[in-house]
């Protein structure tokens, strides 16, 4: 249930973001909205997938999904990422509250999923 908790609310906080900001698609590219919502859904599936079938492969997923919002994240701050193929230049060089949240939720996100694959692993045994 935490791990649905710490993702899920990346998920929401994805979300929101996209819908104050459209549109998702503008001038042939995925704009930053359409990439938050395409992260907003994958968390959401995964969430659902770890909270009706908690598997390995299902909290590795969790696990992938949650690593890749947190590194993009990340990176969105650090380094100016080019436009490749549709999708656009990522680079926002600033640290406001909903990346501050979004950022704890997915590194939370990462450990939660770190901690259950251990489990996981030990209960195999």
């Amino acid at each position: 249930m935490l791990g649905a908790l710490t993702l899920g609310d990346s998920a929401y906080l994805h979300s929101r973001i996209a819908v104050e900001r459209p549109p998702l698609f503008a001038d042939g590219q995925v704009t930053l909205s359409g990439l938050f919502v395409a992260q907003a859904s994958a968390a959401a599936l995964v969430v659902i997938w770890v909270v009706v079938r908690p598997s390995v492969v299902a909290w590795l997923a969790f696990g992938a999904v949650a690593a890749g919002s947190l590194g993009a994240l990340v990176l969105s701050v650090y380094v100016q990422v080019p436009s490749i193929g549709p999708f656009p230049v990522i680079y926002e060089p600033l640290w406001y509250q909903d990346k501050y949240l979004a950022t704890a939720s997915a590194a939370a996100a990462v450990l939660v999923a770190l901690v259950a694959l251990v489990w996981l692993r030990r209960l195999a045994r």
